[in-house]
């Protein structure tokens, strides 16, 4: 079983598979708001207010660990 994190905002959120996610950082690297950053090797995104929606998080998972959600307004 899957061990999912969840960080949610009004009308988005992000999970991540932290069973699947190896901590590479690319996700970090690409993320133009910095909601994401590396604790003990594993992903976390604790800035999840900051997101604009781009999905370049999502795309560039290479494990692909992160999905993103949003609600259409």
């Amino acid at each position: 079983m899957s061990n999912v994190k969840k960080w949610e905002e009004t009308d988005h959120w992000v999970e991540i598979d932290l069973d699947l996610c190896n901590g590479m950082g690319e996700c970090v690297n690409i993320c133009p708001m910095s909601v994401y950053e590396i604790i003990e090797e594993k992903v976390k995104a604790n800035n999840i207010g900051e997101c604009i929606e781009c999905g370049a998080c999502q795309d560039v998972c290479p494990s692909k660990a992160i999905l993103r959600h949003w609600a259409w307004k």
